[in-house]
């Protein structure tokens, strides 16, 4: 269950501090003081059912921030991603045999342009994607979808094991790292020799995934900090954040 957590938080290896942080309706950013930003979707809950435990504020250490990631609690841990996105997440760390995908207005496109190599023709199980399938209709292939918070034609998300040995592939996002249900699905997926895929503008550009059996990720670096993270305390929208950045995608 915490494989791929703790090989993400030790894989924050730098110096960096936070310098400001934001926390948004949807999404929540970190600013590094060397002008580093980080992302992450911030999952929304009627009742606080935990607490608040790490004490986030200037200076503090991106390692010692990460830990969070493990944290029950939405926004603590949605700002433990960010802070591994943060440190990862960077033009210099990406590899040289990486697809860096353009930025601006066609970061919008890019889902439904790597759905389009990876789902055509198979069936992929997609777990808490960022888009509803009204968004989705030109990705090709079949694909079944679960998500904590269903919406109309997805499952809940004890259905995974059921789903899981009909399909193909396994496309995970930096939402099911934050909800902890990748923490869940990754170990089996495996198992069953099923092909996986991390996706998303909150996902790290993390080597040690590979050690977990994620074969290709695909994150977000943002070009303009300072924007977004004004963006994000606007409490901007998904598409209005991809404008500010591009993704990548490496594969391991």
């Amino acid at each position: 269950m915490w494989t791929v957590y703790d090989r993400l938080i030790s894989a924050v290896k730098d110096e960096g501090v936070i310098k400001d942080f934001a926390v948004g309706p949807d999404w929540c950013c970190v600013l590094t003081e060397d002008g580093r930003m980080g992302l992450s979707h911030v999952r929304r809950e009627q009742w606080r059912r935990f607490p608040f435990k790490t004490d986030f504020k200037p200076g503090m250490p991106l390692a010692e921030a990460a830990a969070a990631l493990k944290s029950w609690n939405p926004p603590e841990a949605a700002l433990g991603l960010a802070c591994i996105n943060a440190s990862l997440n960077t033009p210099s760390s990406v590899r040289p045999d990486a697809v860096v995908y353009p930025g601006g207005r066609r970061s919008r496109g890019v889902f439904a342009q790597y759905c389009g190599q990876r789902t055509q023709g198979c069936r992929t199980l997609m777990v808490e994607p960022y888009y509803d399938r009204d968004e989705m209709t030109s990705v090709p292939g079949m694909y079944d979808i679960i998500r904590l918070e269903t919406s109309y034609r997805d499952y809940r998300y004890n259905a995974w094991e059921e789903l899981l040995p009909e399909a193909d592939s396994l496309l995970l996002s930096g939402i099911s790292l934050e909800n902890k249900l990748a923490g869940l699905i990754l170990g089996e997926a495996v198992r069953q020799g099923k092909p996986v895929y991390i996706w998303g503008p909150d996902v790290p550009l993390a080597p040690v995934l590979s050690q977990c059996g994620v074969g290709e990720v695909t994150g977000f670096i943002v070009d303009d900090a300072e924007k977004c993270f004004w963006t994000v305390k606007r409490a901007g929208s998904r598409d209005e954040i991809l404008k500010l950045g591009h993704f990548v995608t490496e594969k391991y």
